[in-house]
């Protein structure tokens, strides 16, 4: 698909973004057929760099990064290493509407439309550790709140105080020490927000580390909590699997996790893939098996090319 940045909305999201350079916007004219966003790009990296502060420059995620440049140490990089940044995407497959949260590949996407054309933002986000997983379903918005408070649940203030750390009932909106940032988003899932967090631990965007909440960069969840209206679906679904059109060829896209993270469900198979291919796409189709285990083998959320539109010739 022709993918073009919507001026007025990029504006918006440079004025808050603002040394971060990732595309984060992406509109068409339609979604109906074509699925794929974005595009890949390098950034050298530079001295006393570290990969996680590459991510960090270019409003990427952590796991994200780390997946797409296996061979470049992530805490002492070679100066001068030139990094992919994996900033291409397939979209889930969900209603193009609201907020849609892909679980596997730690990514929000939000659509705005209109009567001519559908923006999609997409942004990194951390989730909940194993032992805190996000809900898969579907929820709202409830409300929105600018320096929330922050009310540790007891279980949270248990497992501080086994560490030594005494929580206090509230922290204010405001304070250096609440996790919440300065934006929320909360959920009709009780308990449930997406939020912000502060400098210290935006490095962490992109990992299984909440407590089941939805973290965010600072800049990101300011540009979300400005377009986002009460009301807004909230579509929560785990798709380490994806495919999709662009124009005649078909991408696929295969996230696994790190080993680190620690979860427990398999590994994306290629039966897996063979299966949502065929459920998705049908029998107008190329394939190119090579490249089809080659995604499945290296998961590491990069879209490749795995097929083709197959031509119809009419005899007459």
């Amino acid at each position: 698909m022709n993918v073009f940045t919507s001026r007025k909305l990029l504006a918006l999201s440079l004025l808050l973004a603002g040394s971060v350079q990732a595309d984060t916007t992406f509109t068409s004219p339609s979604f109906l057929h074509d699925s794929v966003v974005g595009k890949l790009q390098t950034a050298t990296v530079t001295k006393s760099d570290t990969l996680i502060d590459v991510a960090r420059r270019y409003g990427l995620g952590y796991d994200q990064m780390i997946k797409a440049n296996p061979s470049i140490n992530r805490w002492v990089p070679a100066e001068g290493a030139v990094a992919t940044l994996p900033d291409r995407y397939v979209l889930p497959n969900t209603p193009h509407n609201g907020i849609v949260l892909n679980l596997a590949e730690l990514r929000l996407y939000y659509y705005v439309p209109s009567p001519t054309a559908t923006t999609v933002f997409t942004f990194p986000v951390s989730i909940g550790r194993m032992d805190w997983t996000t809900p898969l379903g579907k929820a709202r918005v409830l409300r929105k709140e600018k320096d929330p408070p922050w009310r540790p649940p007891a279980s949270i203030r248990r497992e501080h105080a086994a560490e030594g750390e005494i929580l206090p009932p509230v922290i204010r909106g405001g304070d250096p020490e609440n996790p919440l940032g300065h934006y929320a988003l909360y959920l009709s899932l009780p308990g449930y927000l997406i939020h912000g967090v502060d400098e210290r631990k935006a490095f962490g965007i992109g990992m299984r580390v909440t407590h089941g909440c939805v973290r965010m960069y600072p800049e990101h969840v300011e540009l979300l909590y400005r377009m986002v209206p009460v009301g807004t679906t909230v579509h929560i679904v785990d798709q380490p699997i994806k495919v999709g059109w662009e124009k005649d060829e078909l991408y696929l896209q295969v996230i696994t996790p790190l080993e680190e993270d620690g979860v427990s469900a398999p590994s994306p198979t290629m039966e897996e893939a063979l299966a949502l291919i065929e459920r998705e796409v049908g029998g107008e189709l190329t394939l190119f098996e090579d490249r089809l285990e080659a995604a499945v083998r290296r998961g590491d959320g990069i879209p490749i090319v795995v097929g083709r539109r197959t031509p119809r010739f009419v005899v007459r």
